[in-house]
Protein backbone atom coordinates (compact mmCIF):
# COMPACT_ATOMS: atom_id res chain seq x y z
CA UNK A 1 0.00 0.00 0.00
CA UNK A 2 2.59 2.76 0.62
CA UNK A 3 4.68 1.56 -2.10
CA UNK A 4 1.59 2.12 -4.55
CA UNK A 5 1.36 5.50 -2.74
CA UNK A 6 4.83 6.19 -3.08
CA UNK A 7 4.26 5.30 -6.89
CA UNK A 8 0.97 7.13 -7.92
CA UNK A 9 2.61 10.69 -5.76
CA UNK A 10 5.58 10.19 -8.47
CA UNK A 11 3.31 9.39 -11.29
CA UNK A 12 1.71 13.06 -10.76
CA UNK A 13 4.80 15.33 -9.33
CA UNK A 14 7.10 14.02 -12.47
CA UNK A 15 5.07 15.26 -15.09
CA UNK A 16 4.82 18.63 -13.39
CA UNK A 17 7.99 19.18 -12.80
CA UNK A 18 9.18 18.11 -16.22
CA UNK A 19 6.43 20.61 -17.38
CA UNK A 20 8.19 23.21 -15.30
CA UNK A 21 10.95 22.56 -15.70
CA UNK A 22 11.12 22.77 -19.94
CA UNK A 23 9.14 26.41 -19.00
CA UNK A 24 12.34 27.73 -16.94
CA UNK A 25 14.88 26.63 -19.23
CA UNK A 26 16.55 29.12 -21.18
CA UNK A 27 19.58 27.19 -23.31
CA UNK A 28 23.25 28.46 -23.51
CA UNK A 29 23.50 28.59 -26.64
CA UNK A 30 20.97 27.58 -30.27
CA UNK A 31 20.03 23.86 -30.31
CA UNK A 32 23.06 22.18 -31.70
CA UNK A 33 25.26 24.41 -31.38
CA UNK A 34 28.72 23.57 -29.67
CA UNK A 35 30.43 26.06 -27.81
CA UNK A 36 33.95 26.32 -26.42
CA UNK A 37 34.85 28.08 -23.66
CA UNK A 38 37.00 28.85 -20.80
CA UNK A 39 40.11 29.30 -21.64
CA UNK A 40 42.48 32.98 -21.71
CA UNK A 41 43.53 34.84 -24.41
CA UNK A 42 47.17 33.44 -24.78
CA UNK A 43 45.50 30.09 -25.14
CA UNK A 44 42.80 31.47 -27.73
CA UNK A 45 44.84 30.25 -30.99
CA UNK A 46 45.70 26.57 -29.58
CA UNK A 47 42.18 25.95 -28.80
CA UNK A 48 40.86 27.41 -32.05
CA UNK A 49 43.80 25.12 -33.86
CA UNK A 50 42.50 21.77 -31.73
CA UNK A 51 38.99 22.57 -32.82
CA UNK A 52 39.66 22.56 -36.42
CA UNK A 53 41.77 19.32 -36.55
CA UNK A 54 38.99 17.70 -34.44
CA UNK A 55 36.59 18.36 -36.64
CA UNK A 56 35.65 18.11 -40.34
CA UNK A 57 38.06 20.40 -42.64
CA UNK A 58 35.68 23.60 -43.92
CA UNK A 59 33.49 23.66 -40.91
CA UNK A 60 32.94 27.50 -40.00
CA UNK A 61 34.37 28.65 -36.51
CA UNK A 62 32.48 31.74 -34.94
CA UNK A 63 34.13 33.67 -32.52
CA UNK A 64 32.49 35.60 -29.78
CA UNK A 65 34.58 37.94 -27.66
CA UNK A 66 34.38 40.06 -24.41
CA UNK A 67 36.13 43.62 -24.17
CA UNK A 68 37.72 43.57 -20.62
CA UNK A 69 34.15 41.98 -18.73
CA UNK A 70 33.34 45.08 -15.75
CA UNK A 71 34.89 48.04 -17.96
CA UNK A 72 32.63 47.61 -20.25
CA UNK A 73 28.79 48.29 -20.10
CA UNK A 74 25.79 48.28 -22.66
CA UNK A 75 22.39 49.77 -21.92
CA UNK A 76 19.43 49.72 -24.06
CA UNK A 77 17.85 53.01 -25.32
CA UNK A 78 15.21 52.42 -23.18
CA UNK A 79 17.37 51.67 -19.99
CA UNK A 80 14.92 49.15 -18.84
CA UNK A 81 17.64 46.53 -19.23
CA UNK A 82 21.48 46.41 -19.32
CA UNK A 83 23.68 43.70 -21.01
CA UNK A 84 27.22 43.63 -19.80
CA UNK A 85 27.68 40.17 -21.40
CA UNK A 86 26.48 41.70 -25.12
CA UNK A 87 27.97 39.25 -27.98
CA UNK A 88 30.75 41.25 -29.70
CA UNK A 89 31.83 39.53 -32.95
CA UNK A 90 31.48 39.95 -36.73
CA UNK A 91 28.77 39.16 -39.11
CA UNK A 92 29.38 35.40 -38.37
CA UNK A 93 28.13 35.87 -35.45
CA UNK A 94 25.52 37.67 -35.97
CA UNK A 95 24.21 35.05 -38.46
CA UNK A 96 24.83 32.19 -35.80
CA UNK A 97 22.26 34.66 -33.13
CA UNK A 98 19.32 34.96 -34.99
CA UNK A 99 19.72 31.86 -37.33
CA UNK A 100 18.92 33.73 -39.78
CA UNK A 101 21.68 34.80 -42.96
CA UNK A 102 19.33 37.64 -44.19
CA UNK A 103 19.49 39.27 -41.19
CA UNK A 104 21.41 42.92 -42.07
CA UNK A 105 24.62 43.40 -40.63
CA UNK A 106 26.45 46.79 -40.16
CA UNK A 107 29.64 47.56 -38.50
CA UNK A 108 28.09 50.47 -36.43
CA UNK A 109 24.97 48.66 -35.51
CA UNK A 110 23.72 46.93 -32.24
CA UNK A 111 21.16 44.02 -33.09
CA UNK A 112 19.00 42.75 -30.38
CA UNK A 113 17.82 39.27 -30.73
CA UNK A 114 14.62 39.40 -28.67
CA UNK A 115 12.70 36.11 -27.47
CA UNK A 116 9.57 38.61 -25.96
CA UNK A 117 9.11 41.31 -28.31
CA UNK A 118 11.16 43.78 -26.78
CA UNK A 119 12.05 46.75 -28.92
CA UNK A 120 15.01 49.00 -29.00
CA UNK A 121 16.32 51.81 -31.50
CA UNK A 122 19.67 52.25 -29.71
CA UNK A 123 22.01 51.39 -27.69
CA UNK A 124 24.41 52.49 -25.36
CA UNK A 125 28.34 51.25 -25.19
CA UNK A 126 29.87 52.76 -21.59
CA UNK A 127 33.45 52.76 -20.89
CA UNK A 128 34.59 53.62 -17.56
CA UNK A 129 37.44 55.99 -16.74
CA UNK A 130 39.79 53.50 -15.07
CA UNK A 131 39.15 51.51 -18.61
CA UNK A 132 41.25 54.03 -20.34
CA UNK A 133 43.73 56.09 -20.69
CA UNK A 134 41.71 59.54 -21.06
CA UNK A 135 38.27 60.09 -19.66
CA UNK A 136 35.37 58.06 -19.30
CA UNK A 137 33.53 57.19 -22.93
CA UNK A 138 30.07 57.17 -23.48
CA UNK A 139 28.64 55.94 -27.37
CA UNK A 140 25.74 55.48 -28.35
CA UNK A 141 25.07 53.35 -31.73
CA UNK A 142 21.91 52.76 -33.24
CA UNK A 143 20.06 49.75 -33.03
CA UNK A 144 17.28 47.13 -34.57
CA UNK A 145 14.83 44.01 -33.11
CA UNK A 146 15.53 40.57 -34.75
CA UNK A 147 12.68 38.07 -33.34
CA UNK A 148 14.60 34.81 -31.70
CA UNK A 149 13.63 31.68 -32.90
CA UNK A 150 13.61 30.52 -29.63
CA UNK A 151 11.17 32.20 -26.91
CA UNK A 152 14.25 31.64 -24.24
CA UNK A 153 17.01 32.56 -26.59
CA UNK A 154 17.96 36.19 -25.66
CA UNK A 155 21.18 38.02 -26.75
CA UNK A 156 22.11 41.61 -27.27
CA UNK A 157 25.13 41.92 -30.45
CA UNK A 158 27.70 44.88 -30.37
CA UNK A 159 29.82 44.46 -33.55
CA UNK A 160 33.44 44.70 -32.83
CA UNK A 161 34.25 47.67 -35.25
CA UNK A 162 31.81 49.58 -32.82
CA UNK A 163 34.03 48.31 -29.91
CA UNK A 164 37.11 48.83 -31.14
CA UNK A 165 36.27 52.46 -31.90
CA UNK A 166 35.89 52.83 -28.08
CA UNK A 167 39.58 52.23 -27.60
CA UNK A 168 39.32 48.60 -26.19
CA UNK A 169 40.57 44.94 -28.19
CA UNK A 170 37.46 42.72 -27.88
CA UNK A 171 39.52 39.19 -26.82
CA UNK A 172 38.13 35.85 -27.68
CA UNK A 173 35.96 34.50 -25.23
CA UNK A 174 34.25 31.45 -26.77
CA UNK A 175 34.46 29.23 -30.18
CA UNK A 176 31.15 28.44 -31.25
CA UNK A 177 30.36 25.92 -34.24
CA UNK A 178 26.74 27.17 -35.78
CA UNK A 179 24.68 24.02 -36.07
CA UNK A 180 23.05 26.10 -39.41
CA UNK A 181 26.78 24.63 -40.72
CA UNK A 182 27.58 21.54 -38.84
CA UNK A 183 25.78 19.55 -35.96
CA UNK A 184 28.31 18.73 -34.15
CA UNK A 185 28.20 14.53 -32.71
CA UNK A 186 28.41 13.36 -28.68
CA UNK A 187 31.39 11.67 -29.95
CA UNK A 188 33.25 14.27 -31.38
CA UNK A 189 32.69 16.36 -28.15
CA UNK A 190 34.09 13.60 -26.09
CA UNK A 191 37.33 13.45 -28.30
CA UNK A 192 37.77 17.54 -28.11
CA UNK A 193 37.20 17.53 -24.67
CA UNK A 194 39.68 14.91 -24.25
CA UNK A 195 41.96 16.90 -26.45
CA UNK A 196 41.04 20.28 -24.38
CA UNK A 197 41.14 19.09 -20.24
CA UNK A 198 42.66 22.02 -18.42
CA UNK A 199 42.16 24.31 -21.27
CA UNK A 200 38.84 24.74 -21.86
CA UNK A 201 35.75 23.31 -21.63
CA UNK A 202 32.52 22.48 -24.45
CA UNK A 203 29.15 22.53 -24.31
CA UNK A 204 27.17 21.08 -26.60
CA UNK A 205 23.31 22.27 -26.68
CA UNK A 206 20.59 19.69 -26.40
CA UNK A 207 17.84 21.38 -24.71
CA UNK A 208 15.78 20.57 -21.96
CA UNK A 209 16.58 16.86 -20.62
CA UNK A 210 13.85 15.56 -18.71
CA UNK A 211 14.58 13.94 -15.63
CA UNK A 212 14.76 10.14 -16.24
CA UNK A 213 16.07 8.68 -12.70
CA UNK A 214 12.66 9.12 -10.67
CA UNK A 215 11.09 6.80 -12.84
CA UNK A 216 13.63 3.75 -11.86
CA UNK A 217 11.89 4.65 -8.32
CA UNK A 218 8.32 4.67 -9.60
CA UNK A 219 9.40 1.09 -11.53
CA UNK A 220 10.85 0.07 -8.05
CA UNK A 221 7.52 1.02 -5.85
CA UNK A 222 5.48 -1.04 -8.43
CA UNK A 223 7.95 -4.28 -7.69
CA UNK A 224 7.61 -3.41 -4.08
CA UNK A 225 3.92 -4.04 -4.43
CA UNK A 226 3.69 -6.45 -6.07
CA UNK A 227 5.94 -8.68 -4.69
CA UNK A 228 4.07 -7.75 -1.30
CA UNK A 229 0.86 -9.20 -2.73
CA UNK A 230 2.45 -12.24 -3.34
CA UNK A 231 4.21 -12.81 -0.48
CA UNK A 232 0.95 -12.02 1.42
CA UNK A 233 -0.41 -15.26 -0.78
CA UNK A 234 2.63 -17.79 0.63
CA UNK A 235 1.70 -17.43 4.41
CA UNK A 236 1.27 -20.67 6.75
CA UNK A 237 -2.53 -19.70 6.67
CA UNK A 238 -2.87 -19.42 3.16
CA UNK A 239 -1.19 -23.24 2.82
CA UNK A 240 -3.51 -24.88 5.31
CA UNK A 241 -6.76 -22.86 3.42
CA UNK A 242 -6.01 -24.03 0.06
CA UNK A 243 -5.06 -27.52 0.66
CA UNK A 244 -8.29 -27.48 2.27
CA UNK A 245 -10.34 -26.08 -0.32
CA UNK A 246 -8.84 -27.70 -3.43
CA UNK A 247 -11.38 -30.68 -2.79
CA UNK A 248 -8.60 -32.90 -4.58
CA UNK A 249 -8.66 -30.63 -8.49
CA UNK A 250 -5.26 -29.76 -9.76
CA UNK A 251 -6.71 -26.34 -10.67
CA UNK A 252 -8.81 -25.37 -7.41
CA UNK A 253 -5.52 -24.58 -5.64
CA UNK A 254 -4.16 -22.37 -8.64
CA UNK A 255 -7.35 -20.46 -9.19
CA UNK A 256 -7.54 -19.98 -5.40
CA UNK A 257 -4.50 -18.55 -5.16
CA UNK A 258 -4.88 -16.17 -8.15
CA UNK A 259 -7.96 -15.02 -6.65
CA UNK A 260 -5.60 -14.54 -3.48
CA UNK A 261 -3.25 -12.72 -5.13
CA UNK A 262 -5.61 -10.14 -7.14
CA UNK A 263 -7.47 -9.17 -3.86
CA UNK A 264 -4.34 -8.85 -1.52
CA UNK A 265 -3.04 -6.71 -4.51
CA UNK A 266 -6.13 -4.86 -5.37
CA UNK A 267 -7.07 -3.70 -2.24
CA UNK A 268 -3.65 -2.59 -0.94
CA UNK A 269 -3.44 -0.54 -4.70
CA UNK A 270 -6.78 0.30 -4.18
CA UNK A 271 -6.33 2.83 -0.83
CA UNK A 272 -2.33 3.17 -2.05
CA UNK A 273 -3.81 5.03 -4.49
CA UNK A 274 -6.15 7.19 -3.09
CA UNK A 275 -3.32 8.26 -0.50
CA UNK A 276 -1.11 8.59 -3.35
CA UNK A 277 -3.64 10.96 -5.41
CA UNK A 278 -3.71 13.40 -2.34
CA UNK A 279 -0.07 13.34 -1.47
CA UNK A 280 1.22 13.83 -5.51
CA UNK A 281 -1.57 16.71 -5.82
CA UNK A 282 -0.41 18.39 -2.42
CA UNK A 283 3.32 18.74 -3.38
CA UNK A 284 3.09 19.78 -6.73
CA UNK A 285 3.10 23.30 -5.56
CA UNK A 286 6.18 23.28 -3.73
CA UNK A 287 7.84 20.94 -6.35
CA UNK A 288 7.13 23.16 -8.89
CA UNK A 289 7.93 26.59 -7.22
CA UNK A 290 10.52 29.02 -8.17
CA UNK A 291 13.42 30.59 -5.80
CA UNK A 292 14.70 33.43 -8.38
CA UNK A 293 13.92 37.23 -8.23
CA UNK A 294 11.93 36.78 -10.99
CA UNK A 295 8.97 34.19 -10.60
CA UNK A 296 8.20 32.80 -14.17
CA UNK A 297 4.49 31.63 -15.26
CA UNK A 298 3.26 28.50 -14.30
CA UNK A 299 3.64 26.27 -16.67
CA UNK A 300 0.11 23.82 -17.56
CA UNK A 301 0.30 20.17 -17.32
CA UNK A 302 -2.36 17.45 -16.90
CA UNK A 303 -2.63 14.65 -14.03
CA UNK A 304 -1.86 11.89 -15.41
CA UNK A 305 -5.44 9.72 -14.32
CA UNK A 306 -5.27 7.16 -17.25
CA UNK A 307 -1.64 5.74 -15.95
CA UNK A 308 -3.10 5.90 -12.27
CA UNK A 309 -5.93 3.68 -13.85
CA UNK A 310 -3.54 1.74 -15.54
CA UNK A 311 -1.94 0.87 -12.16
CA UNK A 312 -4.43 0.21 -10.44
CA UNK A 313 -6.08 -2.43 -12.78
CA UNK A 314 -2.78 -3.81 -13.88
CA UNK A 315 -1.18 -4.36 -10.62
CA UNK A 316 -3.96 -7.08 -9.28
CA UNK A 317 -3.52 -8.63 -12.85
CA UNK A 318 -0.18 -9.14 -12.76
CA UNK A 319 0.35 -10.20 -9.41
CA UNK A 320 -3.15 -12.67 -10.18
CA UNK A 321 -0.70 -13.86 -13.64
CA UNK A 322 2.26 -14.62 -11.41
CA UNK A 323 0.48 -16.51 -8.93
CA UNK A 324 -0.37 -18.96 -11.58
CA UNK A 325 2.65 -19.24 -13.45
CA UNK A 326 5.01 -19.54 -10.37
CA UNK A 327 3.18 -21.92 -7.78
CA UNK A 328 5.10 -22.00 -4.66
CA UNK A 329 6.97 -25.67 -4.09
CA UNK A 330 5.07 -26.16 -0.87
CA UNK A 331 1.55 -25.95 -2.69
CA UNK A 332 3.14 -28.83 -5.21
CA UNK A 333 4.83 -30.78 -2.26
CA UNK A 334 1.33 -30.84 -0.52
CA UNK A 335 -0.69 -31.95 -3.30
CA UNK A 336 1.37 -34.92 -3.99
CA UNK A 337 1.40 -35.54 -0.48
CA UNK A 338 -2.55 -35.70 -0.46
CA UNK A 339 -2.58 -37.82 -3.44
CA UNK A 340 -3.98 -34.83 -5.48
CA UNK A 341 -0.58 -34.53 -7.70
CA UNK A 342 0.42 -36.18 -11.07
CA UNK A 343 1.59 -39.59 -8.36
CA UNK A 344 -1.59 -41.50 -6.37
CA UNK A 345 -0.90 -42.54 -2.75
CA UNK A 346 -0.04 -45.94 -1.96
CA UNK A 347 -2.42 -48.40 -1.26
CA UNK A 348 -2.97 -49.12 2.80
CA UNK A 349 -1.58 -52.35 4.24
CA UNK A 350 -4.82 -54.12 5.11
CA UNK A 351 -4.44 -55.82 9.26
CA UNK A 352 -3.60 -59.09 9.73
CA UNK A 353 -7.19 -61.51 10.32
CA UNK A 354 -8.26 -61.88 13.51
CA UNK A 355 -8.46 -65.61 14.85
Amino acid sequence: MVAVAMATALLIIIPAVTSQGRANYYPDARLGALVVAGFSAEQAATVRATVQQELPGGVPIVESGHAGGPSFGVTTSDRSSSWPGAYIGDQALLRYLTGNPSTPYREDTAVLVSPDGEEITSVELSVPRFATDGSATVTSIPAITVESHDPHFGRLFVPRDAVQALGLRPEPEEFIIDPSHYRVSADEQERLDRRLTGTAYTYLEQGYQAPTAWWYVVAAAILMALSGALLATRSAGSQRVLLRMSGGSAVTPRFLLACRAALSAACGTAIGAIAGCVVGLCLIWPMTISVSWETPPRAPFETPWPAIATLIVALPVLAAAIAVLALPAWLTRSSRALGRGPSAPPEPQKGAPIP
